[in-house]
């Protein structure tokens, strides 16, 4: 990545592409920024990969959450939420609520998110990346 330092949310759409090597695009760009340390994490997404892997992937995969930089989610951040969340169904626009939580994650602490979930560009202020 030269050039740009900046760091990248991955949100579990990626990582989930990413591990179980679905794209090949997508593991070579996770790769890339994990090998940059430019990956960063967060609660909600934790909590998403933890929910959905599989018991025997459980010791190889999580330890490498561990090694990530864990954005904060504090009150301010939960407040938010709730607030984006209202703005967004008062436009029609339904996102799901940890998505919700994610995105605000990501405006909050001024970072990009890498997702393959298109909903997430229909969300005001948020900084996408693009591989």
């Amino acid at each position: 990545m030269k050039g740009n330092t900046e760091p990248v949310l991955l949100d579990t759409s990626v990582w989930i592409d990413a591990l179980r090597g679905k794209t090949s695009k997508i593991v070579a760009k996770t790769r890339g920024l994990l090998n940059d340390d430019r990956v960063l994490t967060c609660g909600p997404v934790i909590f998403e990969i933890k929910r959905g892997i599989r018991p025997k992937e459980r010791k190889k995969i999580m330890p490498l959450f561990d090694a990530l930089i864990r954005l904060s989610v504090d009150e301010a951040v939960w407040d938010s939420a709730g607030g984006l969340d209202a703005s967004l169904r008062k436009k029609g626009i339904t996102i799901p609520p940890m998505d919700t939580i994610i995105a605000q994650v990501c405006r909050y602490h001024r970072v990009c998110l890498f997702t393959l979930d298109k909903h997430f560009s229909s969300v005001p202020g948020l900084k996408l990346f693009k591989p």
